[in-house]
């Protein structure tokens, strides 16, 4: 099967969330990347900057979880943010200056996106949209060879019986 031209790395969902412990609406946001890894779910390391309407997230990376336990999926960041203004420019920044940016609106329990600057990130507002698109959007790694299973063909050769 050939391999799909996948030009977005990173998917990003902005939604109003409820904090119960808190009792307070906020905003989410949640950062995957479309990379599905096989050994580790990974952590996004991420730090952020609030500037009055400005919001910015600058990759650091990538962390491996702390537990002992493999597992599988994409890498996650995520963060919820209480009493931001009614709209903010949303700049995550991968590399030095390569940039994605978008304008974000903020009216009763919508949030509006404008079309993002860059092609590496992928903007949902709506949830269902968000998982709907997970199958399109994320690479699935391919499985690798067990490389420590195989035998090397010195051993193979040294068990083959003698005529």
């Amino acid at each position: 099967m050939a391999k799909k031209n996948q030009p977005i790395e990173y998917r990003l969902l902005v939604r109003f969330s409820y904090d119960e412990r808190q009792k307070k609406t906020g905003i989410l946001f949640l950062l995957e990347t479309v990379m599905q890894f096989t050994n580790f779910s990974y952590f996004i390391d991420v730090k952020d900057s609030i500037n009055q309407r400005e919001l910015q997230w600058t990759l650091h990376g990538l962390r491996a979880p702390s537990m002992n336990m493999p597992s599988t999926g994409t890498a996650r960041f995520q963060k919820v943010y209480f009493n931001l203004p009614k709209s903010v420019r949303f700049t995550l920044v991968k590399t030095g200056t390569v940039k994605a940016e978008t304008e974000l609106s903020f009216s009763g329990t919508s949030v509006a996106s404008s079309k993002s600057a860059s092609a590496f990130l992928k903007i949902y507002t709506d949830e269902q949209a968000y998982e709907k698109n997970r199958v399109s959007d994320v690479i699935i790694a391919e499985p690798k060879p067990d490389l420590h299973r195989e035998q090397p063909v010195v051993a193979k050769q040294l068990f083959q019986k003698k005529k």
